[in-house]
């Protein structure tokens, strides 16, 4: 005889009251608990997401100008050295434009792969975040003006994958001193010393030949006749034209991440009312998630648009240690 067997029902358990409660916290054993409603959850999440995101623009940022500075100060190194180091022999000479030839390379590749990489993530970052799809919009906008409007944008972009899949970047440099000259009031020259200065060049004929180079900026780069282009001139130029971009980003986010310091600050005085006294280090739990809410965060970001803002004269900066003999000059500096 059969026994006929009935399978238990399933049905659906709501969720724990636990669970569907949200809470900022003081993350340390002991720390007190305020529970917050989903409105307010959803505010401090979306605030503290839009504070992450522009901390990691801006390191991606950073990074990128960092690498620039690390290449200039190559720069002068290299004119001190050769200004200042006694070389004796063909072997001497070679080890020396070797070294320097391979550090030109290294700063270079650094800039294109650091730029790469903010290009690359930028997207990312502000496609994760549903309170800046604003944001998210401008990106896309100033990044594709700056690549129609910066001829020096256009070469780096494609010097990038040139670098990665044909050959360095650096076709070669040239290193060495010329003499600074003056006309007394008799009309008599005078020589006052020597300028020592380095000038790398990327090989344009090589670069517009390979496969790496559309088509569009071929015809650009044929329209130059010169063989050689000066790397200073197209890294800086490149440089300010991404400080351009970004500032724009910096623009945009600003009265975001100004707005969510005052969310996350109120979220903290009012847990210190609740506490009655003052709370530290406090995390926002909700959803299975604790996200830390550090509240000189959005601070922090405020800070960093304020850095690196030289860099929209990049094109246009340099750096010179000769001396001014005006009379001007002695007339400040005299005892």
């Amino acid at each position: 005889m059969k026994r006929s067997r009935r399978k238990a029902r399933k049905t659906a358990v709501p969720g724990t009251l636990e669970q569907r409660t949200y809470f900022i916290a003081e993350e340390f054993y002991g720390g007190a608990s305020f529970p917050i409603d989903t409105q307010q959850y959803q505010k401090l999440n979306s605030s503290l997401t839009a504070v992450v995101a522009a901390l990691e623009l801006e390191e991606l940022f950073q990074v990128f100008a960092q690498s620039f500075l690390d290449f200039e100060e190559d720069l002068l190194t290299s004119s001190l050295a050769y200004a200042y180091t006694e070389l004796h022999g063909e072997v001497e000479f070679r080890k020396f434009f070797s070294n320097v030839r391979r550090r030109f390379n290294v700063r270079i590749i650094t800039i294109l792969t650091a730029f790469q990489s903010y290009d690359d993530q930028t997207n990312r970052i502000l496609s994760h975040a549903a309170s800046l799809s604003s944001v998210l919009q401008v990106n896309t906008q100033t990044r594709t003006s700056t690549f129609d409007n910066n001829l020096s944008y256009r070469i780096c972009a494609a010097l990038r994958n040139y670098a990665q899949h044909r050959d360095l970047p650096l076709g070669g440099f040239s290193i060495g001193a010329k003499a600074d000259f003056s006309q007394n009031d008799d009309g008599i020259l005078n020589k006052d010393g020597f300028e020592y200065g380095v000038s790398p060049w990327l090989n344009l004929q090589k670069f517009r030949s390979s496969s790496q180079v559309k088509k569009d900026l071929r015809v650009e780069l044929e329209k130059i006749s010169a063989e050689k282009k000066d790397l200073k001139w197209l890294i800086r130029s490149f440089i300010a034209a991404v400080y351009n971009r970004h500032a724009t980003l910096r623009e945009s986010l600003k009265p975001i991440i100004i707005s969510a310091q005052q969310d996350i600050n109120t979220a903290y005085e009012t847990a210190n009312i609740e506490k009655g006294a003052e709370v530290k280090f406090l995390n926002l739990r909700g959803e299975g998630k604790s996200r830390p809410m550090r509240r000189d965060l959005a601070e922090t970001v405020l800070k960093d648009f304020d850095t690196y803002t030289s860099l929209k004269n990049a094109d246009r900066n340099y750096i010179s240690s000769k001396i001014d003999q005006s009379p001007e000059v002695f007339a400040a500096t005299k005892v």
